[in-house]
């Protein structure tokens, strides 16, 4: 955007009239125009100082009214009219306005460009200040940070020392207590299966009813189950494709096991007690250990020498080396 060689001030490409011969620009006020149209070859004020004066010695003297008040005499009032405000334009023209010296204009440019200046500085110092104090925060934070860290690595530190200082058979204890928790866990694990039983062997068809073979086997067994005490029976496991049937339809090879849930605990109970009456199970061996009394409740399994002492419970294989000892059983 160039500045105006009248007042000095910015001016739009618009709005200013420009000189032929040099790249000055004015506003059409400062020079005494209404508008910004001119002519091709217009000169601005100080184009016109410059240019050389022609040399009119040759025409002969004559006084401000000599000629011209005859030639103005033969006109019509309104041709004498034009010419008037046409003499007056021109001399508005040519007769340049009192326009600021050059001096005046660079200096009115340095002090506007030092004001800006002062206030980019003004911009920097500001964000400089607000550096200096996120810098400030930033080390703060880091120095919590550290101690923090340290407190951290004291406490490491720390258990270190007392792992190191604590004896090896402390951790036998522990081993212990995982393995009464696992132990727990099993039982409750047990205790949500009180109500099912396990069906294995029982051959296996394509187009079988699990719920009719439960009532052939437990019939098989003596007790009577009616299809109401039957909550779901399906067999467990993956479809075996590739067995083969034999003429009658049945798989050849191991059936899958058919899983049963009762609705009540004492029809299981029922069937257990039902099944092992079956298979000629006693309790002989416990004899031979001094137990009078073997039985099982609820899913579990418990062993007691004589009357008038507490039972103990049988969980796993360490139990029964513990209660009956580690010979043959």
């Amino acid at each position: 955007m160039a500045k105006c060689g009248g007042c000095g001030q910015f001016v739009g490409r618009s709005d200013c009239t420009r000189c032929s011969r040099c790249p000055g620009s004015y506003h059409p006020n400062c020079i005494g125009l209404t508008t910004t149209k001119v002519s091709a070859n217009w000169l601005c004020p100080e184009c016109k100082a410059k240019m050389p004066k022609k040399d009119n010695s040759s025409t002969p003297v004559k006084g401000p009214s000599d000629g011209n008040t005859d030639v103005n005499s033969q006109l019509s009032p309104k041709l004498q009219r034009a010419v008037v405000q046409n003499t007056a334009v021109t001399e508005k023209i040519t007769t340049p306005p009192n326009l600021p010296s050059k001096s005046g204009s660079q200096e009115l440019n340095v002090a506007y460009e030092i004001r800006c200046f002062r206030e980019e500085l003004s911009a920097m110092r500001a964000d400089l200040r607000q550096f200096r104090d996120d810098i400030v925060n930033l080390k703060t934070d880091i120095g919590y940070c550290r101690e923090r860290m340290d407190v951290i690595e004291d406490r490491v530190c720390n258990l270190e020392k007392r792992f190191e200082k604590e004896d090896p058979s402390s951790s036998v204890h522990i081993e212990e207590t995982v393995a009464e928790l696992r132990l727990q866990l099993n039982e409750r694990d047990q205790d949500l299966l009180l109500n099912d039983i396990i069906l294995s062997g029982i051959p296996e068809a394509k187009d079988e009813t699990p719920l009719h073979l439960i009532q052939l086997v437990s019939s098989k067994l003596g007790v009577n189950i009616d299809e109401r005490d039957i909550v779901n029976a399906e067999r467990i496991g993956m479809v075996r494709r590739n067995f083969t049937s034999n003429s009658s339809g049945d798989t050849v090879g191991r059936p899958r096991a058919l899983a049963v849930r009762l609705s009540r605990r004492a029809t299981r109970d029922q069937l257990l007690r039902a099944a092992r009456v079956r298979r000629g199970l006693t309790t002989c061996w416990p004899a031979r250990h001094k137990f009078k009394y073997v039985w099982t409740k609820e899913g579990r399994i418990y062993a007691k020498k004589e009357d008038g002492v507490f039972p103990q419970r049988i969980r796993s294989d360490l139990d029964i080396a513990r209660i009956f000892g580690n010979g043959q059983v």
